[in-house]
């Protein structure tokens, strides 16, 4: 009888015990740093607001917009002792006039990051990879079928010109990434403001895309000489990469 009672004595300060453990646990709701890319569109110094906005370039051409389509894709932000996040099946549309104008990810490590890398386009791997989903999805509009390539750059919309002073429409799409002529284009930046990625906190990185770029530097190129040269295909399409790449531009950091 005393042997029983000193098991049950034995097994009830056992059960306290583990349910003390069990109460004084702490359930980890840590949440890795979230990184927020903004684009907005400008165009002559005003923000893209629809298609009935008249813009203007130095070509005197005057056009409006009905789609403004880009991919974003194969970012790195480079932390200030090296180290090099890429982030994972990076690719991102954005569509302005849809409203589709930012993105986040999640999986970034903690530090301070001063440099920030990506591609305006489709890598080679998956500009070759067929049917594809998210981003990359047929559905989005965003693929020559005949040509089995993504098209990186898509601008749409009516235009008049010295030449072509009746209204007429207009559709410039960008793509391709093999030889001389390739259209990727990679954009880095080096941080004035570091972004300060921070478990359980947000960083918005906010970028002003001009419009007006497309059509400036380094080649002047307005919708005449687009027209006049468009039977040139790869080259002219290249030329308006070059001008584009240079079409964003950070505007803040909020940390």
């Amino acid at each position: 009888m005393k042997n029983i009672k000193f098991l049950v004595l034995i097994g009830i300060t056992f059960s306290l015990f583990t349910n003390c453990k069990k109460d004084n646990t702490v359930e980890d709701n840590t949440v890795s740093p979230v990184i927020n890319f903004k684009f907005n569109a400008v165009a002559n110094g005003l923000p893209l607001l629809n298609e009935n906005q008249k813009i203007y370039n130095t070509s005197n051409d005057t056009f409006n917009i009905s789609k403004f389509n880009y991919y974003i894709s194969n970012i790195k932000l480079i932390r200030e002792d090296g180290y090099i996040f890429n982030e994972t099946e990076s690719y991102h549309l954005i569509k302005h006039l849809d409203g589709v104008n930012s993105f986040s990810f999640s999986n970034l490590p903690e530090g301070n990051y001063n440099n920030i890398e990506f591609l305006i386009g489709v890598d080679s791997l998956r500009n070759v990879s067929g049917s594809q989903t998210g981003a990359l999805a047929i559905s989005n509009n965003m693929f020559w079928e005949w040509n089995s390539g993504y098209i990186f750059f898509k601008l749409e919309g009516d235009y008049k010109s010295p030449i072509q002073q009746i209204k007429n429409s207009y559709a410039i799409h960008v793509g391709g990434f093999k030889g001389i002529y390739s259209c990727l284009q990679k954009c880095k930046y080096n941080l004035n403001e570091m972004i300060l990625a921070k478990n359980n906190h947000q960083t918005t990185v906010n970028y002003n895309v001009s419009i007006d770029e497309i059509f400036i530097s380094p080649k002047k190129i307005g919708f005449d000489y687009y027209y006049a040269n468009i039977a040139q295909g790869d080259k002219i399409f290249n030329e308006i990469s070059i001008n584009y790449k240079d079409m964003f531009s950070i505007a803040k950091i909020e940390n």
